[in-house]
Formats: structure tokens, sequence, C-alpha cells
């Protein structure tokens, strides 16, 4: 569960891609949307997202439920908090706090794992997926559209798909799917977004607690 909302963060921002194979018209829209929906995330310097996170396994059909906040500055740092984890990353270092294990994981933010995580996900997925529009609806006379992403050819991704349902006009996602290759389904339900909220400096840092063990990393 823990390794699935890591990759949460290192795909939930991955979800802005180009479209899908798809006849012209609904290709366009499919473009014209992901493009609303980059320049919607791009444009804030802060973001604040409280999510739900369910995670379907299929091989034992079992189910578990946890609830978080992520909290973003820019391109290069983040903080995640849940009830059995929480992740930093002040642009420089990572500091990976397992609640469960009662330990703390502190290395660089490599610019090879930084390319896949959550911030970036909002800025570079354009080049990792086809998108295609596979539903519209309408809820609460609210147009909603639901986006399908495949991994392109060369694309080495965790998920076979991942769709999203995003906001006509605000262009704030809602929800996010993840399908991996052994037919799991982790399902993130936006409960808030904010945009440019104010952070002070210590959300981006972490203090280990008194009594965990701390493996660092950084050599």
């Amino acid at each position: 569960m823990i390794r699935n909302r890591s990759l949460f963060i290192s795909m939930l921002v991955l979800l802005l891609a180009f479209m899908f194979t798809s006849p012209p018209t609904r290709a366009a829209d499919a473009e014209e949307i992901i493009k609303n929906i980059q320049k919607k995330y791009k444009s804030a310097k802060t973001v604040r997202i409280q999510f739900k996170e369910t995670a379907l396994y299929k091989l034992t059909n079992t189910m578990t439920e946890v609830s978080g906040t992520l909290q973003m500055e820019g391109e290069a740092k983040f903080r995640l908090d849940s009830e059995d984890q929480v992740i930093v990353n002040d642009g420089k270092n990572v500091w990976r706090y397992n609640k469960l294990n009662n330990q703390v994981l502190i290395d660089y933010a490599k610019k090879t794992e930084q390319d896949v995580m959550l911030s970036n996900f909002l800025y570079e997925i354009k080049d990792h997926y086809f998108g295609q529009i596979i539903e519209e609806k309408k809820e609460g006379g609210v147009k909603k559209y639901a986006i399908k992403l495949t991994p392109r050819p060369n694309e080495q991704s965790f998920f076979t798909s991942v769709k999203i349902w995003v906001q006509d006009k605000t262009w704030e996602i809602e929800e996010v799917v993840y399908t991996d290759y052994n037919g799991n389904e982790t399902t993130y339900i936006i409960e808030k977004i904010e945009f440019n909220p104010n952070f002070t400096t210590a959300v981006f840092s972490f203090t280990p607690p008194e009594g965990i063990q701390v493996v660092d990393l950084r050599f």
C-alpha cells in the first residue's frame, strides 16, 4: 500500500498526456482538455490536495483505504502526509518516514527520481502518455470528462493505463484510477484542492521523531 502511494506521488502528476489514437474530433478535444489541465496546475505556485486512496488487489480480492494530504510548491518541493507514512522533498533531500516500521530513510532528491514525482506529473506528462476521451457526463449541471491515459510504446510505466475524471471549465482533477500489470486498481478521490495556499518553511522540512531508526543514504 505504501509502495502504491509512493507511485501516486510519482504518477498523480504524470497524468497530463497527449491523446490516444482516436477519431479526429475526439482527439482534438482530448488534447485541448489536457492543455487546459496542465495550464491550470502550472499556473499555481503552490497546491494542496486532500485525497482518499482505495486499493483493490485482484489476486487476494482485498481492499485497503487510507486518506492523506499532498502539498506542493513548484516542481521540486512536496510533502505527503497519510496515516502510515510521511514523505518530504525540499528539492535537495527526501525524507521517507514509515510509521509502521518506525523508520526514516534520508536520501538526496535525485533528478532521475524527480522525473516521475507527482509534481512533474503536471509538467512533463505529454511525453509519456497518449490520451483519449472515453466518457462525458453531467453531474449537478457540471460537465465532466473521463480521459484514459495509455503509456507510449517505449515508456517504462508501472501501469497499463490511468483514467482521470476532470471538470469542464475549472479543469480540476476529481478522480484518478491506476491499473497495474497485475490487474490491481488504485483509486484516488480528490476530496479538496486548494490553489496557491500559504505554506510555512516548516512544511518542506522534516525532523525525525525521537526513538525512531534513521537510515541516511546520502553518500
